[in-house]
């Protein structure tokens, strides 16, 4: 019998891919999955999301009854594996900081690891370092469970400002100074707060300024159109896989000036309303159905069929 082990090593702080793991690992057992996740006696599960799953701390494993899935930059542990006989699957969420820190110790495997990606990017980006490997994608996702439009909204800009601080304090600056209009526009700036408060500040804002950064996908301005709001400022060009001009305001990268006018132009959308905000408004609603918690229960179950069909102990919940 083959159990799925998701390997966590989190200090407990924010970090979006950690969320991820343990969806993986909640959804792999509501379908039926022998699926736990596993951690180090030194290391805390995140505070920040709500999770229900089971979690081995620091228990041995064995070749013959685990499959270990290892995150893109647990590199000690995918260094300890590379000369053992574990079945192995890396599970890629960012191919930047995959290739900063694990993709030479990767090459050490014989033979090449399976790997586990978010999106197309990233599939692509694996198909290219390694085009012997089998490289699967389950993408990410913005849980329509979670994010949804408020009860009530008001005008204001939501921002998620760790990735980019210095850009999360100069475009406030320069959208007050080039649009005095806009000069009372609120400012949401969410920073260690949980998910919850996320989805609060989302579904009751009607701007979100996009500061990603090198994201494998960006999971935020997906999850901020899911709550209604409507989107300007960096794709964090793992983003251009959703990003268009009928869901967003997007600039390139670390162009400040033009974010700070896209993020005008956009809250100049909201004051008129309409039609031409309707319509754009749909299009986010769309992209987010697209990338939503559905498709990607799916898509799980679909992936580890093929990869390990013996762990799926029934056909329904474990728990």
């Amino acid at each position: 019998m083959t159990r799925i082990v998701y390997g966590i090593y989190s200090g407990g702080g924010l970090q979006g891919g950690h969320k991820m793991i343990l969806r993986h690992v909640e959804t792999l057992r509501d379908l039926g999955f022998d699926a736990v996740a596993y951690t180090g006696v030194g290391n805390k599960l995140p505070t920040w999301f709500a999770h229900r799953l089971p979690v081995l701390i620091d228990q041995q494993m064995r070749p013959e009854h685990h499959l270990l899935v290892l995150p893109d930059d647990a590199v000690n542990t995918l260094r300890q594996l590379s000369g053992l006989s574990y079945r192995s699957v890396v599970f890629v969420q960012n191919h930047y900081n995959f290739a900063a820190q694990s993709i030479e110790v990767v090459d050490l495997f014989t033979p090449t690891p399976t790997f586990i990606g978010v999106g197309r990017t990233i599939e692509a980006f694996l198909r290219r370092a390694y085009p012997q490997a089998r490289v699967e994608t389950v993408p990410c996702f913005a849980d329509e469970r979670t994010f949804g439009p408020g009860a009530a909204r008001t005008d204001a800009v939501a921002l998620v400002p760790r990735k980019r601080p210095v850009e999360a304090m100069v475009i406030p600056k320069l959208l007050r100074a080039w649009h005095p209009r806009h000069v009372d526009l609120p400012w949401r700036r969410l920073e260690n707060v949980s998910e919850t408060d996320v989805a609060a500040a989302f579904g009751s804002s009607t701007l979100f300024l996009s500061l990603s950064r090198l994201e494998g996908v960006g999971m935020t301005p997906l999850e901020a159109m899911a709550s209604g709001c409507v989107c300007a400022g960096f794709t964090g060009i793992g983003g251009r896989e959703y990003a268009t001009a009928e869901n967003g305001f997007w600039v390139e990268e670390n162009d400040c000036e033009a974010a700070a006018e896209a993020l005008a132009r956009a809250a100049d959308l909201v004051a008129a309303g309409g039609p031409a905000l309707k319509r754009h408004l749909e299009a986010g609603h769309e992209t987010a159905r697209a990338w939503s918690y559905a498709a990607f229960r799916a898509r799980l179950e679909e992936v580890w069929m093929r990869l390990a069909p013996e762990a799926r102990l029934k056909d329904g919940p474990l728990d």
